[in-house]
């Protein structure tokens, strides 16, 4: 179903009648200025969380968890249709509603489906539009296009096109008109190089498809809406670049703006007109669902811009979830639910995965390589770490919501020089070795109490996306398994309970 716009109308005409030469001419109308409100719900960032969660353990004491109002039992796509269906109710119309990418990689649902699961509930919870995210990449390129049929919303993307034709391979844009007032919707995501986009897609700049785009919908719509997946810098250059967009509606970096940030543009401010561009965004994982009203005005021309007031709602347990959309996320989660609900062991204390100190959840996710290869060293990147585990039980579905993405866990032999250079340039987590980075250079690096031999070979234990994507002039590798996750989970099945551990193994000054 192709969802509206909340609309609020408010105009005033008077019927002047004016006799110039007889009775009989005609009466003219004379209008005064119509005004418009429109509200717009955006997410971005899910990350696979169809199903409420905690926000506790996952922010650590960080900013962001201090001002989110609830981190307990929040979230969950089915309660947030029940919050969409009781705003359209509040303006007295429908809404639109938005998302900014990523809805991949982050719980078991994405490890399962590979995002069927997360457009099948979107879908049902009624999305108007969509934009991808660098993760929607993370899956074959067949599989992309089987996630974009099973959407009965459109996915924009003005930036994405085939490698071989260099012809879009999406929609660029949507306008959507309701009751006469215009909403031009278009789609920029993040050029990367993930596996749907080797097997043959390619990136425009997506500064240059916006500086000639947003003038000429401009032309067609009252309003322009950018649905990016560029992050927070990105998008404040893209707002001050391009002025003919009225709203950004962004993701990518997670940033959680309470209110939105609005960028003037000098000249084009007036009485009536914004004469700025809002950029909101809505942190990750939809324990907040982003609200924005916009209030428009026209006197004889196209509508503008007036103001808006901007939010962010908290998902909560209080609110019921819509019946329809809970039962597609059941019919997703049933079948995998006695996989990831066993039980796996105990942690002692929570596991933190914080990159301002030293990372235990780098420590154990290498820790387990390490014992499962019986390689010299294990390395893991700190990208690939994705929560915590807090203390006490540990589900399966723990470990996959903190380790989301399916790789393989490899054997690579590399020369010593090498390991030295991805060492200082990537920084990764690591067991069996010590090392120190002091303004930006490796001061020290060291295997079994020696240190690393420039000339000398040796076995690394990783996963195969670093394999593939860090290391040069790997002379072999081997899998060890098709899955890493299952490393870690012999782990702790191993130990039963264990420990946090924090022994200045990887030392950033």
């Amino acid at each position: 179903m192709t969802r509206g716009i909340g609309l609020r109308r408010y105009s005033l005409c008077l019927s002047v009648a004016t006799l110039i030469l007889s009775a009989f001419t005609p009466a003219k109308t004379v209008c005064s200025p119509e005004y418009r409100a429109v509200t717009i719900l955006h997410t971005n960032d899910t990350h696979g969380h169809l199903l409420p969660f905690s926000y506790r353990e996952s922010l650590n004491n960080s900013e962001e968890r201090v001002k989110i109002p609830v981190n307990d039992s929040i979230g969950g796509i089915a309660r947030r249709a029940t919050l969409v269906h009781r705003i359209e109710n509040e303006v007295g119309g429908e809404v639109l509603l938005l998302d900014a990418g990523d809805v991949m990689d982050g719980t078991a649902f994405s490890i399962e489906y590979m995002g069927e699961a997360d457009f099948a509930a979107m879908s049902k919870a009624g999305y108007d539009a969509f934009t991808p995210g660098n993760h929607e990449f993370s899956t074959s390129l067949d599989q992309f296009w089987k996630n974009v049929k099973t959407a009965t919303f459109p996915i924009l993307a003005a930036n994405v096109i085939d490698k071989k034709s260099k012809k879009l391979v999406l929609p660029d844009h949507k306008i959507f008109d309701i009751h006469g007032v215009k909403i031009a919707i278009f789609g920029l995501t993040l050029p990367n190089e993930y596996r749907a986009a080797k097997e043959g897609l390619g990136f425009l700049d997506p500064y240059g498809v916006a500086t000639e785009l947003a003038p000429r919908l401009k032309k067609q719509a009252d309003v322009v809406i950018a649905l990016t997946h560029l992050g927070l810098e990105n998008d404040i250059r893209l707002a001050e670049k391009v002025p003919a967009i009225d709203v950004i509606v962004g993701g990518h970096s997670h940033s959680r703006l309470e209110t939105p940030l609005v960028i003037k543009h000098p000249g084009m401010q007036s009485a009536f007109s914004l004469g700025g561009t809002i950029i909101v965004q809505d942190h990750r994982w939809g324990g907040e669902l982003g609200r924005l009203d916009l209030k428009l005005r026209r006197n004889n021309g196209p509508f503008t811009l007036m103001s808006y007031r901007g939010r962010l709602i908290p998902v909560t347990s209080d609110i019921p979830e819509d019946s329809a959309t809970a039962r597609v996320v059941a019919r997703y989660y049933t079948p995998i639910s006695a996989k990831y609900e066993q039980i796996v062991g105990e942690a002692s204390d929570t596991f933190w995965n914080d990159n301002k100190l030293e990372n235990s959840m780098l420590n154990l996710v290498c820790d387990a390589m390490l014992e499962a290869t019986r390689a010299e060293v294990a390395i893991y990147n700190e990208g690939g770490v994705r929560g915590d585990l807090a203390k006490g039980t540990i589900r399966y579905w723990d470990i996959a919501e903190a380790f989301p993405f399916k790789n393989k866990l490899v054997v690579i032999r590399v020369s010593g020089k090498e390991l030295k250079r991805v060492l200082e340039t990537e920084r990764p987590g690591v067991s069996g070795a010590r090392y120190r980075i002091r303004s930006g250079k490796l001061t020290y690096a060291m295997l079994d109490g020696e240190a690393v031999n420039e000339s000398k070979t040796y076995l690394v234990a990783t996963v195969d996306f670093l394999a593939d994507r860090i290391f040069q002039g790997v002379s072999d590798s081997r899998i060890v398994s098709d899955d890493y996750r299952q490393a870690i989970v012999s782990y702790i099945k191993t130990r039963k309970t264990i420990t946090p551990v924090l022994d200045g193994r990887r030392v950033i000054d």
